[in-house]
């Protein structure tokens, strides 16, 4: 996820519970993105949500018990939990396919998780202190993910992480995902921001979310991967194609067009 020029949307409490697994194609997504893009102007104030209210399900949906960490029994480890052994048994079945085999994943709240971050700021973002925080290794792993992916790469699968953190940051992520546990990946693309661009993002210097990712996919198919599988916690992770199917991590604190 772009986290310097993301969209802040707390997301409706009837959505805390959703973990979505999208089929292939994203046929799936048809619809899904309704806590975005595409929302009506509210005409009265009991259409909104409060705020307070959200921000206080959504420490309930974590099991924040006032220390702003994520419990292991919570309702958001479940949900995540059921996304991973999801995205493991697809893993399996195609594990013994030839060729060369890809596993795409983000990095915030995919693997990496900005729970405590963002709690910690009352679910608002400082690129400033965000940047204090990639640069002192502080994100914990998601709950199950190092397990997931090292089998992953053990099993065939070149893991690969497509990040909107900026190219600044590459080695402190890469320093974090290995003090989490999770084993060295083929390769972190980083969001650039400056020339030179490279050649596969025709979208530089203003590609969008979307078109950056899928892009850089698409490149990775071009280097004879095929990406069997795709997870993120945004919608915008996921879209564009190129990749078999495509993994919906749960997260309920923010969107990303």
């Amino acid at each position: 996820m772009l986290k310097s020029a993301r969209k802040r949307v707390l997301t409706a409490a009837v959505a805390l519970g959703a973990a979505l697994v999208v089929g292939v194609g994203g046929a799936s997504m048809a619809g899904a993105d309704q806590h975005g893009a595409g929302q009506a102007t509210p005409k009265h104030d009991s259409s909104i949500e409060n705020l307070g209210l959200v921000k206080n399900q959504i420490k309930a949906y974590y099991g924040d018990d006032g220390d702003h960490q994520p419990s292991t029994d919570s309702a958001y480890a479940r949900d995540a939990k059921r996304v991973e052994s999801q995205l493991k048994h697809w893993l399996m079945a195609r594990s013994h396919e030839h060729g060369k085999k890809a596993l795409v994943l983000d990095v915030d709240d995919t693997v990496l998780s900005n729970y405590h971050y963002e709690a910690s700021h009352d679910f608002g973002y400082d690129p400033v202190t965000n940047a204090e925080c990639v640069e002192a290794k502080c994100f914990p792993a998601v709950f199950g993910m190092p397990k997931l992916v090292t089998w992953a790469s053990t099993h065939g699968y070149a893991i690969y992480y497509i990040t909107g953190r900026p190219h600044d940051q590459q080695q402190a992520t890469l320093d974090n995902l290995s003090e989490q546990g999770f084993p060295t990946p083929a390769g972190l693309f980083t969001k650039v921001k400056t020339a030179p661009y490279p050649k596969y993002l025709t979208c530089a210097p203003n590609c969008s979310t979307i078109e950056y990712k899928s892009l850089t996919r698409a490149h990775l198919e071009s280097l004879g991967y095929t990406i069997v599988a795709a997870a993120g916690d945004q919608y915008s992770d996921l879209k564009g194609g190129h990749a078999q199917r495509t993994f919906k991590m749960p997260n309920p604190m923010y969107y990303l067009p």
